[in-house]
């Protein structure tokens, strides 16, 4: 049996403000540049077609979107394995 010593309980429920802030602010990032890659992705297919609506940047900036959602959930409810 493995039992945990209550110092060690304590060490585990006091994270450091920066560790949580630093981790969420670098999840925000990629998921902003995972955004912003579908709409310049899909910008520069557009320019090269020409079409007179710009589906390509609709399409790919709603994926994207979706991606980084999905990105997004899955690393806010990974178990904490720091």
């Amino acid at each position: 049996m493995n039992l945990k010593k209550p110092e060690d309980i304590d060490k585990e429920k006091k994270t450091s403000p920066l560790k949580f802030y630093a981790k969420y602010s670098s999840l925000t990032f990629q998921m902003i540049a995972i955004i912003l890659a579908g709409a310049f992705g899909g910008r520069a297919i557009d320019a090269k077609l020409t079409y007179e609506f710009p589906i390509f940047t609709v399409v790919l900036t709603i994926l994207a979107v979706i991606i980084a959602t999905i990105y997004g959930m899955r690393e806010l409810f990974k178990k904490n394995s720091n």
